[in-house]
């Protein structure tokens, strides 16, 4: 039976050739992305360990990564992982050694866990530690913005089986709203009057997070270091993070943050505004998205973006297997509705 042990700064060569060689992802999983997201990170706590598992010999044949988020419940202070690459070498997988690292760091001290991406077997495993499947963030939703030019550009990408056909097309379903303000008007309200937007920078998004948070009872506990150093990151490796405040008369309302893939594609990996302001905020990102000339804007269902989305007829479609692990009753029974705040960004945003 395998052996687990937290993982090790010497670990970091010998992880990332076991996740090349076994794991495919949105970003390549080399050693300074390991390095930043698991080890350099300002949040980084000793008491919440990536692990590995290893063999007689001292060999790792497994590992899984705990990258430490820090949250709010009011104002209770939380603990959380994000739980992500899951791998055991092949020949090492009869012995259990995936289910020891699982059980291993469900059992931390960490008030609560998710993983954005549980595959198959991975979302059988959960269940067996206490954990469950997130059915309210399996979904994307999609907003055609410039129908003709998506249309050109996912029979292109889908016939060709370009990588950017995920990105091009994240829901597979026919966008009625496509048809165009003409025919469906009711899809396409007019932006609010004296809202705008400026780019922002993590030391002004974390002064005005707090307060943007809305009916948020569970949310990120951003500060500026965790902000800077997450989104260095996120344009190192994924891509240019357009990070917007968005204000109303002067006043802000709320913040957004979405990938430009440069395919035409803009995904969304965080919006958060109080309820009275969402519509708003959705509004300028959606007008913003397309004078700028992008054909689709998608992201990941949140519970939150329910009203806005269902006003502008988005498409929905289950696109995940979101798992998630809470041992108090009262964190469980928010995590999956509007009351807590938990987007990509603060999960595996390098997964599409």
């Amino acid at each position: 039976m395998a052996s687990i042990r937290p993982f090790e700064r010497a670990d970091v060569p010998i992880v990332a050739d076991l996740l090349r060689r076994h794991l495919e992802g949105s970003v390549e999983l080399h050693e300074e992305f390991l390095s930043a997201t698991l080890l350099d990170h300002p949040w980084a706590d000793p008491e919440l360990p990536s692990l590995v598992a290893t063999q007689d010999d001292g060999s790792v044949v497994g590992f899984v990564g705990a990258q430490v988020r820090r949250m709010r419940l009011g104002e209770r202070r939380l603990r959380a992982v994000c739980c992500s690459h899951l791998v055991v070498e092949p020949e090492a997988r009869g012995g259990a050694a995936g289910a020891l690292l699982l059980r291993r760091l469900l059992a931390g001290p960490q008030d609560l866990t998710w993983s954005d991406t549980a595959n198959d077997v991975v979302a059988r495993m959960w269940p067996l530690f206490g954990g469950y499947t997130d059915h309210t963030r399996a979904c994307d939703w999609m907003l055609v913005l410039r129908p003709g030019r998506w249309a050109l550009g996912a029979l292109s990408s889908l016939a060709r089986r370009q990588p950017g056909a995920r990105e091009t097309v994240p829901v597979a379903a026919i966008p009625l709203h496509a048809a165009g303000p003409r025919l469906l008007g009711r899809a396409f309200p007019s932006p609010e009057p004296l809202v705008t937007s400026e780019p922002a920078g993590a030391a002004a998004i974390a002064e005005q997070a707090p307060a943007l948070a809305g009916r948020g009872s569970v949310r990120p506990d951003h500060d500026a270091d965790h902000l800077a150093h997450l989104f260095a990151l996120i344009e190192r490796s994924a891509g240019r993070l357009e990070r917007r405040l968005v204000r109303r008369a002067g006043q802000p309302i709320g913040w957004y943050a979405c990938l430009d893939r440069g395919t035409g594609a803009s995904r969304v990996i965080h919006i958060a505004a109080r309820d009275a302001d969402l519509d708003a905020v959705v509004g300028e990102l959606v007008t913003r998205a397309r004078a700028r000339g992008h054909a689709v804007l998608s992201g990941r269902f949140e519970p939150h973006l329910e009203d806005p989305l269902r006003r502008r007829f988005a498409v929905l479609g289950l696109a995940r297997r979101p798992v998630m692990h809470a041992g108090d009753p009262e964190i469980r029974g928010l995590l999956g509705s509007g009351s807590a705040l938990i987007t990509q960004l603060d999960g595996e945003w390098y997964v599409v």
